[in-house]
């Protein structure tokens, strides 16, 4: 195998990029960050941090309620950028920060949390170029 293979652009992952072909999200393409970007662990880390021992397990890992409430809070402030082609009654909507918060913390569209948790593991993974994901940036 050549390590070249397994190089990524970490700076991509960081900085954003659009993803498409998202299972069952048809036309819609997210604009993410990887999961792997230091600004995502960075807000990951503190929240984890923040948990009172009261949202604990006993063992002091987090109890599977404030786990989620924090993927989901990561996945709208660090990880989704901005989307296209998501419309609502035939409208299109556009990117809003309070409707990203909304559909990646409450469990009724945990399918669209799921969807920007996988484009951003595509992200990680540095298979946009691939896909031509970039088309369109």
């Amino acid at each position: 195998m050549d390590i070249n293979d397994l190089k990524r652009n970490s700076a991509a992952a960081a900085e954003g990029q659009w993803i498409s072909d998202i299972p069952d999200l048809g036309d819609v393409r997210l604009r993410v960050r990887g999961l792997s970007s230091p600004k995502v662990i960075a807000l990951r880390s503190r929240k984890e941090r923040a948990v009172p021992r009261k949202e604990r397990l006993r063992d002091g890992s987090l109890a599977p309620e404030a786990a989620i409430l924090i993927s989901g809070e990561v996945l709208h402030e660090a990880v989704l950028l901005d989307w296209d082609g998501i419309t609502s009654g035939g409208k299109p909507v556009k990117y809003d920060p309070k409707l990203a918060a909304e559909w990646c913390t409450n469990p009724d569209f945990s399918d669209f949390a799921n969807a920007v948790a996988w484009a951003a593991l595509v992200v990680d993974r540095g298979k946009a170029e691939e896909t031509g994901d970039l088309a369109g940036n």
